[in-house]
């Protein structure tokens, strides 16, 4: 397995209405897959502060509703893209990252979430390129070692679908 390191830090994420009763779901990255998932690889994607969230959720559509969010993340094995040695440790470049994978599937960085989720990791951190100073968070587990908990310490959450 490539090197990996304990990740344990309050992450945040801007959900859409479609997913407001479940914050914790990758489903929608499941669904149409993401830059760290290809379609069918469920992935919590997550900002490690709320306006890296805000950008990543907008991408300059800043009329978009949806539901900020924090997260505690704890003990997951993450791989560290935001620097140049991980980067390379990892079989990834810089031009990777920035590489278009909508509709692809086979994007170097799909590619590598695919082969190091295999060999056991939880997820990657990396440089934001929507917000140039912020870093997120793309988790593959994140049940069981690697465990992410949805802070809500007003009991506000709805868990439940909206009619």
């Amino acid at each position: 397995m490539k090197a990996a390191f304990p990740f344990a830090a309050r992450t945040f994420r801007i959900v859409p209405p479609r997913w407001a009763h479940m914050p914790l779901s990758g489903e929608g990255a499941r669904e149409h897959g993401g830059r760290f998932n290809p379609t069918g690889m469920s992935a919590f994607y997550s900002s490690l502060d709320p306006h890296t969230a805000y950008a990543e959720y907008t991408q300059a559509l800043y009329d978009r509703p949806g539901l900020l969010c924090s997260f505690d993340v704890e003990a997951a094995n993450v791989f560290d893209l935001t620097t140049p040695e991980g980067l390379v440790s990892a079989g990834l470049s810089e031009a990777d990252l920035t590489e278009r994978w909508i509709g692809r599937g086979d994007a170097a960085t799909q590619q590598a979430a695919r082969d190091l989720s295999a060999d056991g990791l939880d997820g990657f951190l990396y440089r934001s390129l929507q917000h140039p100073s912020g870093r997120n968070l793309v988790l593959w587990r994140w049940e069981g070692t690697a465990h992410v908990r949805l802070v809500d310490r007003m009991g506000e959450a709805v868990t439940r679908p909206m009619k």
